[in-house]
């Protein structure tokens, strides 16, 4: 066993043993069972022979084996106990694995789940999990594996006291049969690992090359039927899920494990006829009586077996327990943001935001997307943010929200670093609608709310300000309907524009301090677009707002106006204040909407 994939198993089989110890404890219970199935018949035989050859009496031998029986009953019903009440505690285990990973992708920071190490992990994990299965592979693999030493120790017993006879070991065949057995075992532990080290070898490049297919297996859904059937997508997708060349990994895989199996076949033959042979020798040199015979050959037979079932075993938990090792190394991956000490406290007050020469780089690039911006959002101020795209508008939306940290200059909020506040305490100071937001296939009211319990009034006023109760006064379920079709047959189809309002719906029932509207609204007609942000403005009252559009008449209803370009805040101000200079880049994207809208 090498050091790394020892240590390896031991953290697989530490994380089940954490979720489901019984899983293992009824394990190893089989393992037992099944290492002392095979010594009762063993046994038996050697005391019938014997009996009879010493003459016992027909009640005692039918004593031994009316005990034989009994024994026999006894562990076949413990280990069908064992394994029907283990198999849900696996099954049990299998999920909580699974839910724990889950648990650590909702919960990680932003910063640690866009990392480049996290993707990796994400993509591997995918692949794993075909091969390795958690613990409902691991489990019985251990206990097979703990079989295959019970049963090699419990064979050694049962030769011992012909072994241990000195006069055993001083005929030629003795120690000729045991350089041949050992020499056999060495050869097919040998060939089990190569399959194991070639095997590997083939999925590794299998998952190298299927990145491609995994995405589209993992996304495509049923609302992505009317594009692949307008532009005739079908072989594209096709030609990419067959590309993985999954059929050359199976054949060759099928190769090498049927040459394994032939050559185990024949070892296994070797051993077995060797073994027969060395004892019939011995038995006529007079070395073994006929007792001793049926008991040896038993014992070798079950050494034999055990040995082959070691070997086997051994390989397929250690490549088991490679293929849980990407989802070890996610849940062990460390946080990138620190917690901070401070509390924010309970306030709905409106929030003071100020950025002191800020400047931030995404990970693995050498191009800044904000440059030594620094800027003041007052409490209580309606703030609009414009500019081009890739101009560091979401980038700075981000960093407000503390999805990254900076690497120089600082953000705060009421004059403290936003570092030195609790995490989960200061995003709960925010409403936030990105533009890229993400709506459950779960119900209405739940979507909006973010909870399965919720206040169903507040629920339907928040849609009603969102400009969605129309549509939810034509739902038959109200606010049990569930939205799309992926998770319920009743489920109803929204458009771009109704979802951005469910959206909005659900910034105003979390009710924050803060409100930030990322360019929620791209789905809606530039006159839709300016009620929403014009009602919004007296929806939200005192609370501090940022508002993001492209559309800059949206943006006349704001206070104040930040225009942003190549990462830099370039301009400030009031709309009049903005028009006012005629060469600035607001100025400039106001008269070519103003020309496209005229022109339409």
């Amino acid at each position: 066993m090498k050091t790394k994939d020892g240590k390896l198993l031991m953290r697989c089989l530490k994380e089940i043993w954490n979720h489901e110890p019984q899983s293992l404890l009824m394990a190893g219970g089989l393992a037992v069972a099944d290492a002392l199935l095979p010594l009762v018949p063993a046994l038996l035989s050697w005391l019938f022979v014997e009996g009879l050859a010493a003459g016992w009496s027909f009640g005692r031998l039918a004593a031994i084996a009316g005990i034989g029986v009994t024994v026999l009953f006894l562990l076949n019903a413990l280990r069908g106990k064992m394994y029907h009440c283990g198999l849900p505690h696996t099954e049990n285990c299998n999920d909580l694995m699974e839910w724990e990973y889950q648990e650590k992708t909702m919960t990680m920071d932003y910063a640690s789940l866009d990392s480049r190490e996290a993707a990796y992990l994400r993509a591997k994990i995918h692949n794993d999990y075909q091969w390795g299965n958690g613990a409902y592979f691991m489990v019985p693999q251990f206990q097979r594996l703990c079989s295959a030493v019970l049963g090699i120790a419990a064979a050694v017993v049962l030769m011992a006291p012909v072994l241990m006879q000195r006069s055993f070991w001083l005929h030629w065949s003795s120690p000729v049969f045991l350089v041949f057995a050992v020499a056999l075992t060495g050869l097919s532990a040998r060939s089990q690992n190569r399959v194991f080290v070639k095997t590997e070898a083939l999925r590794d490049e299998y998952d190298k090359k299927s990145a491609r297919s995994d995405w589209l297996v993992d996304n495509l859904t049923y609302r992505e039927g009317k594009d692949i059937r307008i532009y005739r997508a079908k072989s594209l997708i096709m030609g990419a899920l067959r590309e993985t060349e999954r059929d050359h990994m199976v054949d060759g895989e099928s190769r090498l494990e049927g040459r394994a199996g032939a050559l185990d076949g024949i070892i296994s033959g070797l051993l077995m006829g060797g073994s027969y042979v060395f004892i019939v020798l011995r038995a006529l040199q007079g070395a073994l009586s006929a007792g001793s015979v049926v008991l040896f050959a038993s014992s070798i037979y079950q050494l034999c077996e055990s040995l082959k079932l070691l070997a086997r075993s051994r390989s397929e938990i250690f490549r088991n327990a490679r293929r849980m090792e990407s989802s070890l190394d996610y849940l062990e991956l460390p946080g990138l943001l620190q917690d901070g000490p401070r509390s924010v406290g309970q306030t709905e007050e409106a929030v003071d935001i100020e950025f002191r020469d800020v400047t931030f780089y995404y990970p693995g690039s050498g191009i800044p997307a904000l440059s030594h911006v620094s800027m003041h959002l007052r409490p209580g101020e309606k703030t609009a943010v414009v500019g081009r795209n890739g101009s560091g508008k979401t980038t700075m939306i981000k960093l407000l929200c503390r999805l990254y940290d900076p690497q120089e200059g600082q953000i705060l909020m009421n004059g403290k670093d936003i570092r030195e506040y609790r995490y989960e305490e200061y995003l709960r100071m925010f409403s936030v609608v990105f533009q890229d937001f993400f709506l459950l296939a779960l119900p209405l009211g739940e979507n909006v709310a973010g909870a399965r319990e919720y206040d169903e009034e507040r629920v339907r006023e928040c849609l009603e300000k969102a400009g969605f109760g129309p549509r939810l006064a034509r739902m038959e379920k109200g606010l049990q309907t569930s939205l799309y079709r992926i998770l319920a047959e009743d489920g109803v189809e929204i458009s771009g524009g109704e979802a951005q309002k469910i959206a909005l719906a659900r910034a105003l029932y979390k009710n924050a301090p803060m409100v930030i509207l990322d360019e929620p609204t791209a789905a809606l007609d530039p006159i839709s677009e300016y009620e929403v942000y014009s009602g919004f403005r007296n929806l939200i009252g005192d609370r501090t707002a940022l508002f993001i559009s492209h559309r800059l008449s949206s943006c006349r209803f704001c206070d104040r106006i930040l225009v942003f370009q190549d990462g830099q805040l370039v301009q400030e101000g009031t709309h009049e204040e903005l028009q006012q200079d005629r060469q600035g880049l607001y100025s400039r994207m106001w008269e070519a909407q103003a020309q496209y809208y005229q022109e339409s």
